[in-house]
């Protein structure tokens, strides 16, 4: 009997073995890494095309041409315009929530704290604070204004929240500005009644800047007016609600300054 040495495979030993693991492991995520490097690109691209042609001129032709890709080419980074889209709301959300989270009680509030302006009195206004914070950001920058109400309509919900891109919205908003409910809890409301209007300031300070409209800016400081006075409202009639011992409902702020 004879053996063709040409068919005899070699086998690796476990170190050779580990080292092609570790190989293939460093490749895929350098890959990976480029990929990501590509796509922050894209949508640092995507934002600047945003800035200037705003939702009715957004396009994959125009984006290609702006990032050097075919449009067919940009589909190996992102799905579609929505996506695209999408992405960049999710940049401002978190942006958003960075900014909250600088907003700290002011120095001079903590040094003067008392009995009657003790912690719980610290945190409610820290609340407002912190919401005035993303309300007056998105109200003053119409770009992101438009991109927040507009980004990923027409998405497949995938995150399945059962509504699409506005339940996607508010879900987003309410991870980012947790700072918010957390004063909100430190305010001395029970959990739930903070969760409560915390999720109805969300979709009433976003009412009025819908109300507002990207494109207007000559009635924000009235809508700033209205949406602190709401806040104010709200946390009165939580809190009585709360000392009370009853579950009571916040109410819904108005949008067209009628109560």
């Amino acid at each position: 009997m004879s053996v063709s040495f040409d068919v005899i495979t070699p086998v690796p030993s476990p170190e050779q073995l580990q080292l092609q693991a570790q190989r293939q492991s460093d490749r895929r995520r350098r890959q990976q890494r480029l990929s990501d490097e590509r796509r922050q690109q894209l949508l640092d691209t995507a934002w600047l095309l945003w800035q200037e042609v705003g939702a009715a001129g957004f396009n994959m032709r125009q984006l290609g041409h702006r990032a050097g890709y075919t449009a067919g080419a940009l589909y190996a980074y992102f799905p579609g315009r929505d996506a695209i889209l999408s992405a960049l709301q999710q940049r401002v959300v978190l942006e958003l929530g960075a900014r909250v989270s600088e907003v700290k009680a002011p120095k001079a509030r903590r040094d003067n704290t008392t009995p009657a302006n003790g912690p719980a009195v610290l945190a409610r206004g820290l609340f407002i604070d912190r919401s005035l914070a993303w309300w007056s950001c998105l109200a003053g920058d119409a770009q992101r204004l438009q991109l927040v109400l507009h980004g990923g309509h027409g998405l497949e919900d995938s995150e399945g929240l059962g509504a699409g891109s506005a339940s996607l919205l508010l879900a987003r908003l309410a991870d980012a500005l947790q700072p918010c409910l957390e004063a909100l809890n430190a305010s001395g409301l029970p959990a739930d009644v903070a969760q409560q209007v915390h999720d109805e300031v969300l979709a009433y300070g976003l009412g009025l800047l819908v109300l507002q409209g990207p494109g207007r800016t000559g009635g924000r400081a009235a809508l700033e007016t209205r949406f602190v006075q709401s806040l104010h409202r709200w946390l009165d009639v939580a809190l009585a609600s709360a000392l009370a011992g009853t579950a009571g409902d916040p109410g819904q702020g108005d949008l067209f300054g009628n109560g």
